[in-house]
């Protein structure tokens, strides 16, 4: 790990240079050696090296603020260990930057390099009186980006006043917050009923003229320093949309990556938004856990950001990893690379990076952590889906069968009565609908509404959108701006090729983006047919008209056909995500019952077979369970925080020689274990925090005394039994309660069907139309291989109008003439998700991506060497 004791050791001093002198002279050892000094400027950069070439020395320079080829903004933090380092002249490009750099350590000297050129610039440390050297190259990209997403979304709107050009670039701002130091008067006498809700946690900050200091709460961070609760809060733009930087802060202080004030403990949260969508202009950042709803409401619902902050953390949110915002798993990933090396270079290294966030959080955060693995080094997901694009073959299943239903909400009243005509006469009886979804039928009208809007390439009202861009209409503007979700992924996904183009695609000359998903071959409501649950007449029916999308998401008569190279590539981008390089990862998953909001249990058990699977196991993933909706519990994601806080620090300072793997199973906390319901919290070493209680009793009970009144805590092993017992609620395990197999076995056929009614019952563990047509929970088939109809999966059943299996195969046969899924093969186009690719540069594509150059050094100031951060491809 990075010396911090040195860090703090050094002084802040100006990054301008000292005055230097043409005889070359330098200080003398001893005050050379300082920590904190400054470089001493001497012979002039135009005599240097008499055009010479130079052999190399022996030492290193290290770009730490990210890999040296992937630098933007024009500055880097640099270190260079060299013998007599004190006594080097550090150029750049040939001109003289000694002055950036100060002693840190002996033979040790670090600085923030400023002044870099767009391309490739050249650092060089002349050693020996000159007579050697070292250098590196630094790649330096645009503040606005691209760094590696390739060409960027067109139009862009900027709507900061503040904006120096068409990037959107600006100057940082700060503000300032605190926390009142009496939370519960403020409850009361705050508390308007005119507009009901709880007082804010934070209150502005004037540093020109603060409130007395009795009146700001005081906290003491991980490390043990005690500080009044001031937040200083930093807006900005990189990559062409806004950023956030929270961090405790002393005003009046300094703060430098050289010399960061006492109170950060070096690690980084980055929290994230919900939802899914897409804009073509700037955002905001987003705050609070639970997709935004525990901003302004910490003390009821809990809030990890306010706890990170108290702790000494950094928080980071930007826009571009806001799904709501931007689906693209790319450049929100390019936004958290650059937004990272910001904090390194400002604020100074991390140790680690948590990530936390609902829904589109928790998509964006498994997303980039298996196709950009190191922004991470731990996950907190919350009310999880895997990935965007299997998620959205489960919402076009949806759409396509409720439209066969006629269950899509009509649009006008005069659209009423054929509305519920069609409801009476779609051939199947409203108690056998969820036998199709896999779900009752609340989640797919949620999903309908509140999702599947942003893939139509014709949204009227696209988002961000300056005044007077036309966008796409079919017939009356087929050249216009296509506004979905897979055409803001073109660069993944690619074009159409001409063979399958549409008459608009062919009047334009040019294919749309590819379609990632197919249903080709999907025999929907399988199971339910084998399982007696509806006709074969019904199953043939939906089957016949089901139909499938063109791509303009319009619905057609034939299924859905996929683009075969978009496929491909989505599985190859990791826009569908297979999970292979989690295994480094640390993961707790947060869930609650699904009340109809669309987003069930069901998915976090999709995404730990995909772990498993690829794994052999899944130690590096746990789930919480809770009661309450969605979330589990309001207590969740504060424990999940103080959780994988203690599981990457264990990590972090196991310095066996092992692999990261293997230090993540060793250190596993032991309250990292699969939980239902939260009763073991009162059991945990850092206090209790008792169920449901959101930020009322952690990090300071709200109500004076209380903390005493709930000491003695109980033991440790007592919250271990507590989550053996509870676990029962939600599948029962007669081996867990201590039942010898003996005993336990023989039961089996019975606790089997207990374990499955409370999965559904309980968990919410429903499925999802694939599950229901045969594929298993994994559901990773965007495209299923085919094979013939087989008479085999139809039993005959005269109840169900099944009289010979090789009659009704035939009758399916006609509507499947190319075959049907094959489960039991790989899907079609499936490979292994490439790491750190590259979609080109600001003017040219590369479709699918390219991988970065090899990169074995570990890039320093990412995390402590234990995470063996080196940012590169697996290619």
């Amino acid at each position: 790990m990075f010396s911090r004791k040195a860090l703090v050791a050094a002084v802040f001093v100006g990054l301008t240079g000292c005055g230097g002198s043409d005889s070359g002279s330098t200080q003398s050892p001893d005050s050379a050696q300082t920590p904190g000094s400054v470089v001493p400027e001497s012979k002039p950069p135009a005599q240097v090296g008499d055009n010479k070439p130079l052999p190399e020395a022996e030492g290193e320079i290290k770009v730490l603020s990210n890999r040296s080829d992937l630098i933007s903004g024009g500055d880097a933090l640099v270190e260079i260990v060299a013998d007599n380092i004190q006594e080097a002249r550090i150029l750049l490009n040939d001109e003289d930057v000694t002055g950036q750099f100060q002693l840190v350590e002996p033979n040790t000297i670090r600085g923030l390099v400023s002044g870099l050129g767009l391309g490739s610039n050249t650092l060089a440390a002349l050693l020996d009186n000159r007579n050697s050297k070292l250098t590196a190259s630094i790649t330096n990209h645009p503040a606005g980006g691209p760094v590696f997403s390739g060409p960027q979304v067109q139009p862009w709107r900027c709507t900061n006043p503040e904006a120096l050009d068409d990037q959107c670039n600006q100057e940082p701002e700060y503000r300032f917050k605190y926390v009142p130091a009496d939370k519960l008067t403020r409850l009361f006498t705050e508390f308007d009923p005119s507009s009901p809700g709880l007082p804010e946690a934070f209150l502005p900050y004037d540093p020109e003229n603060p409130p007395p200091e009795d009146d700001i709460a005081e906290i003491t961070t991980d490390e043990g320093v005690t500080m009044p609760f001031i937040v200083r809060v930093e807006t900005g733009v990189l990559n062409r949309d806004r950023y956030q930087v929270m961090s405790l802060f002393q005003p009046g202080e300094n703060w430098s990556a050289l010399s960061p004030q006492d109170q950060w403990n070096g690690k980084v949260l980055i929290h994230h938004g919900g939802n899914v969508g897409v804009s073509y202009g700037m955002g905001r950042p987003p705050n609070g856990d639970i997709s935004g709803l525990t901003n302004g409401n910490e003390l009821l619902l809990g809030d990890s950001i306010s706890v990170a902050l108290a702790r000494g953390f950094i928080t980071l949110s930007t826009a571009q990893a806001n799904l709501g915002h931007n689906v693209n798993l790319v450049t929100a990933a390019e936004s958290l690379m650059m937004a990272k090396e910001h904090i390194i270079e400002q604020y100074g290294p991390i140790r680690y990076t948590i990530g936390t966030g609902c829904s589109g959080g928790a998509i964006a955060q498994q997303h980039v952590a298996n196709a950009y693995p190191g922004i991470y080094q731990g996950l907190i997901v919350q009310c999880s889906y895997p990935d965007v694009w299997t998620t959205a073959t489960q919402f076009a299943d949806y759409n396509l069968i409720s439209n066969y239903l006629g269950l899509q909400m009509p649009e006008s009243q005069e659209e009423m009565p054929g509305f519920f005509e069609g409801l009476l006469t779609n051939g199947l009886l409203p108690t056998q609908w969820p036998f199709i979804y896999g779900h009752l039928p609340i989640n797919p009208v949620v999903s309908d509404m509140a999702f599947f809007p942003a893939a139509y390439p014709d949204q009227e009202n696209c988002p961000g959108l300056q005044d007077g861009v036309a966008v796409y209409h079919p017939e009356e503007r087929p050249e216009g701006l296509r506004c979905g979700l897979i055409d803001y992924m073109v660069n993944q996904f690619g074009k159409r090729p001409p063979e399958v183009w549409s008459v608009n695609e062919q009047i334009l000359g040019k294919g749309f983006a590819g379609i990632p998903l197919d249903n080709e071959g999907v025999q929907y409501g399988l199971r339910a047919l084998q399982e007696g649950l509806i006709t074969g007449a019904q199953f043939l029916d939906l089957n016949r008209e089901i139909g499938g999308f063109d791509v303009d998401i319009n619905y057609q008569s034939e299924r859905t056909r996929g683009d075969i190279e978009a496929i491909e590539n989505a599985y190859r981008t990791g826009a569908i995500n297979t999970a292979e390089n989690l295994s480094g990862v640390p993961m707790i998953d947060l869930r609650g019952p699904d009340p109809g909001f669309a987003h069930d249990a069901f998915h976090s058990w999709q995404t730990r077979a995909r772990i498993e699977e690829v794994q052999g196991h899944s130690l590096n993933h746990v789930i919480w369970y809770g009661a309450f909706p969605i979330a589990g519990d309001t207590v969740f994601t504060t424990e999940a925080l103080l959780t994988m806080d203690q599981w990457l620090a264990g990590i972090e300072s196991d310095e066996r020689g092992d692999t990261l793997q293997n230090k993540l199973i060793r250190n596993r906390p032991a309250f990292a274990r699969d939980r239902c319901l939260s009763l073991s919290g009162a059991t945990a070493e850092w206090g209790v925090i008792l169920p449901l209680t959101g930020g009322l009793l952690y990090p300071d009970p709200v109500i004076p005394g209380v903390d005493y009144a709930l000491e003695p805590r109980l033991p440790a092993v007592t919250g271990e039994i507590l989550d053996v017992a509870t676990g029962q609620v939600c599948g029962l395990d007669l081996g867990a309660l201590g039942l010898p197999s003996v005993v336990a076995d023989p039961l089996s056929p019975i606790t089997d069907e207990v374990v499955k009614a409370q999965e559904l019952v309980v968990q919410t563990r429903f499925g999802m139309p694939r599950t229901v047509a045969g594929d298993d929970i994994r559901t990773l088939n965007n495209k299923c291989a085919l094979k013939p109809v087989d008479p085999k999966d139809y039993p005959a059943n005269i109840l169900q109008g099944i009289y010979t299996p090789e009659n009704f195969a035939q009758r399916v046969a006609e509507i499947f003439p190319n075959g049907v899924c094959d489960y039991s093969k790989p899907p079609v186009g499936q490979s292994p998700t490439v790491t750190w690719l590259k979609y080109g540069n600001d003017q040219e594509v590369e479709y699918g991506g390219e991988p970065l150059p090899a990169n074995d050094e570990w890039v320093e100031g990412w995390a402590s060497p234990a995470f063996d951060v080196n940012l590169s491809s697996n290619q």
